[in-house]
């Protein structure tokens, strides 16, 4: 396995502990210190120890408040709950073998009474606690503590919290990191490893990561190998370059051959010829709409469409998604919810001699510019009824608008056809 440890935060990230925190945080502050807060100036909270955020406010008498605090957040109890897809993530997990733990900014008294509660206490092998340190998030030591007690290396951990303060715990702990988008307030300058859009991809990607290992990163090299050559025999014009594509194309069916078993005849046949049943095509597009407004990249003949494009062999829709919003608008982008999977014939002119299914995704952006590169020239911000002239083979209005909803509606399903 490419990691033995899964270490979870628990705050925003095993429990949805947001509402009680903020609103205990609130009332403390309103009738022990006179100060009235919003809940978007408190969640600076979420995160770190009720100690530290008090101190950020210097609120005075720290000791005192931070009894009344606990008070108040004890009598919201009933608010916590344990995420959806959690408890069953756990139980896979422990089923495949992993070491799981958490690293949390909760006193250990706090911690075991939300645990036995809501009957996640009997999960963990290794638990650290407020009192276990003495240094707290985002500082290295947690997970420090974690791994010695556990005897664990950090290549062997995998820590996933829900903010800023537990990726650069693990950045400092030189462990890997995921971000729990299920509880992430805004992925806005957070780096993660990994982004996990809900509790079941945890064991999905950690499935793919083991995959790799084993061997079948040479199965994804190959197939690259393979998308690079019949690209080249497609559109190349020169008969020495058409030779060595189609050279590559050989070496990448042997590769292939190699490593299944597959004879090179079946291999050719399946892998380097394009022959059989036809399916559709992969055409992904990044919505990312902020205040209002969507983002669009101006192409080379002056139509905007959302970033995005053909998925390549070797990608994820998801993947590929944030690949293309780099290259064409210099953003880094987590994808959080698909919007639709329409057909392309049914939605988009003009007609195609293929069939291709276009995935649309709402995504966020995590830090970046735009910047000079060979697909587009420009990009901009644009509202639904001021729209620039689109490039509606890749993105109609109709479909920006459909965005647009998704991106309002915290319940939207998934459109598909």
């Amino acid at each position: 396995m490419r990691y033995q440890h899964i270490v979870f935060d628990v705050d925003g990230t095993l429990l949805d502990t947001e509402e009680a925190i903020l609103q205990s945080f609130q009332k403390t502050l309103r009738e022990h210190a006179g100060i009235e807060k919003e809940f978007s100036e408190l969640s600076f909270c979420l995160g770190i120890t009720g100690a530290a955020a008090l101190k950020r406010l210097e609120t005075g008498h720290e000791e005192e408040m931070l009894l009344r605090w606990k008070e108040n957040l004890a009598a919201l109890r009933d608010f916590v709950r344990v995420f959806d897809g959690i408890e069953l993530l756990l139980k896979r997990l422990r089923t495949d073998g992993f070491h799981l733990g958490v690293v949390t900014s909760r006193c250990r008294a706090e911690y075991e009474r939300d645990f036995k509660r809501l009957g996640l206490d009997g999960y963990f092998d290794t638990v650290v606690c407020e009192e276990d340190t003495l240094c707290h998030k985002p500082e290295a030591e947690p997970l420090e503590c974690y791994m010695r007690k556990a005897g664990a290396r950090p290549e062997e951990v995998l820590y996933i919290g829900d903010s800023i303060y537990d990726m650069e715990c693990a950045r400092s702990a030189k462990t890997s990191c995921g971000l729990a988008l299920w509880g992430a307030v805004s992925v806005r300058h957070i780096h993660a490893d990994y982004y996990f859009p809900d509790p079941a991809s945890v064991r999905s990607v950690l499935e793919r990561l083991d995959a790799e290992d084993e061997g079948r990163k040479w199965i994804s090299w190959a197939m690259e190998l393979q998308f690079i050559a019949q690209a080249g025999v497609t559109y190349s014009k020169d008969r020495f370059d058409l030779e060595r594509f189609e050279r590559i194309r050989e070496l990448s069916g042997e590769i292939m051959s190699g490593y299944t078993g597959l004879s090179k005849e079946r291999v050719t046949d399946l892998f380097c010829s394009e022959t059989g049943f036809q399916t559709p095509k992969l055409d992904t597009r990044a919505a990312i709409i902020e205040a209002g407004k969507i983002l669009l990249v101006k192409e080379m003949d002056g139509r905007y469409s959302m970033p995005g494009g053909w998925v390549d062999v070797n990608k994820t829709v998801g993947e590929n998604a944030v690949k293309e919003t780099l290259e064409e608008a210099g953003l880094t982008v987590v994808p959080v919810r698909v919007v639709a999977l329409h057909d392309k014939g049914l939605h988009n002119p003009p007609a195609y001699p293929y069939g291709i299914c276009k995935v649309f995704f709402l995504c966020e952006i995590v830090d970046g510019e735009f910047a000079e590169n060979i697909e587009t020239v420009g990009s901009g911000w644009f509202s639904p009824d001021e729209l620039p002239v689109l490039a509606e083979d890749k993105n109609t209005k109709e479909q920006i608008e459909m965005c647009f909803d998704a991106y309002a509606d915290k319940n939207w399903k998934t459109v598909f056809d």
